[in-house]
């Protein structure tokens, strides 16, 4: 909380700023074209050649602006430490039900959009979970995104194994799958940031409500420590992925386990849909399709999903470049251009008229439509008490120790929440 405490503060007292002195060093000229900064936080191959794609149509229909993208690893940290130095790039990616953009919005480094037009283009529960404490619109959400389990359908069917709906038919597929000579799973466990995505996977599908308990761990109000229903949930962890591969602490996740899923080294990944369009890089005649991860029944299996990407804009950009960012969301939020970023991204557009083009992402598009699901960490945790359980989530898969891994993850909430 210590760390979460500060950033808010630095917030604060930059607030008082005047927004131009917090806006971007961009050109500000007020003849020519005009150059801004689009510094997006998604490091994945689909999404940076999706937004290139319209990019460069919208750079041909607009020759007085001028879009140069930025993708930096640790992008999150990176936009904060240029917010304390009052360096805000005048367009940028961010995650509108996050506490941390709440706190940008909240102390003023954020334009505010509600009115413009092209937000009628977006379907309302994405707009509507966006929205902020004033009940105003922050940020165009453009995609969505969930966790789910991607997995190579010719060698389901090769193996007779139909989708599994309930964690014993997907535990018996794997078992099936290891007794024909197929590796069910392919994991990567060197970053704790994946592992962390992992871990709120396996969180809603086996304890619907275990961010409430944690959360009420770091509110005082509650303990994990030897809780029954999150000890299951840590066994079953240690039993899905026994049926992964023995190098996941050395395996890369872009370069190893995705790559190596999308070239049928594995039957399943779990994975966000953030993966799908560098899975089809990877290999572009992979069939494949995304199934909810199954908890005790259909009915009850709880899907991790929220806002992707969303686009905002610097309160403190000049005019020309708030000009030349509205242009670009405009263009962005048409159904024909919208439709060339979904085909190359490969999450489910929050453009009301894009048509999702891969049926076989339909048993995960429809859970997501029709719930439960649970949005993710970082709307509940500040992001040093998220960061946390992540690197314990980690530490939890070598250690491989239900009980222990229970009670530090409770001391390590209790511990960052002081």
């Amino acid at each position: 909380m210590k760390r979460a405490f500060y950033f808010c503060l630095v917030l604060l007292i930059l607030g008082s700023v005047s927004a131009f002195a917090a806006g971007s060093k961009a050109s500000t000229a007020q003849s020519g074209p005009v150059t801004i900064e689009f510094f997006q936080q998604k490091l994945e191959e689909g999404p940076q050649q999706a937004y290139k794609a319209v990019l460069d149509k919208f750079s041909a229909a607009y020759p007085q602006y001028h879009i140069e993208i930025n993708t930096v690893p640790q992008a999150g940290q990176v936009l904060t430490s240029r917010i304390v130095a009052g360096d805000i790039p005048p367009l940028f990616s961010d995650y509108p039900t996050q506490l941390q953009f709440k706190e940008k919005v909240k102390n003023g480094f954020i334009y505010d959009l509600t009115g413009q037009s092209f937000l009628s283009r977006i379907n309302k529960p994405a707009l509507d979970l966006c929205k902020q404490q004033d009940g105003h619109d922050y940020a165009m959400p453009l995609t969505q995104n969930f966790m789910g389990v991607y997995y190579n359908i010719d060698i389901f069917n090769a193996n007779g194994i139909s989708i599994p709906t309930s964690y014993d038919e997907l535990i018996a597929a794997c078992k099936k799958l290891k007794a024909n000579g197929v590796q069910p799973f392919i994991f990567s466990f060197i970053d704790p940031g994946r592992v962390g995505h992992m871990f709120q996977a396996w969180n809603a599908a086996w304890t619907p409500d275990g961010v409430e308990r944690m959360a009420a761990v770091m509110n005082g109000t509650g303990t994990i420590a030897n809780d029954p229903v999150m000890l299951k949930m840590a066994q079953r962890i240690l039993e899905m992925v026994s049926y992964g591969n023995a190098d996941a602490f050395s395996l890369p996740d872009m370069e190893g386990s995705w790559a190596g899923f999308a070239n049928g080294k594995a039957a399943m990944l779990l994975m966000g849909s953030y993966a799908r369009g560098t899975l089809l890089i990877s290999n572009p005649n992979i069939h494949m399709g995304v199934f909810p991860l199954p908890g005790d029944t259909d009915a009850t299996t709880t899907v991790i999903a929220g806002i992707d990407a969303a686009l905002c804009i610097a309160a403190g950009a000049s005019a020309r470049e708030k000009e030349a960012a509205l242009a670009y969301l405009e263009f962005l939020s048409r159904a024909e251009n919208a439709q060339i970023f979904c085909n190359i991204e490969g999450a489910p557009n929050c453009v009301t008229a894009v048509d999702y083009p891969d049926k076989q992402m339909a048993p995960i598009i429809e859970k997501v439509k029709r719930g439960p699901i649970h949005d993710w960490f970082a709307a509940s945790f500040p992001g040093n008490v998220m960061n946390a359980i992540y690197s314990d989530a980690q530490q939890f898969l070598m250690d491989k120790d239900p009980s222990k891994f229970l009670a530090q993850l409770q001391q390590t909430i209790i511990n960052e929440s002081k």
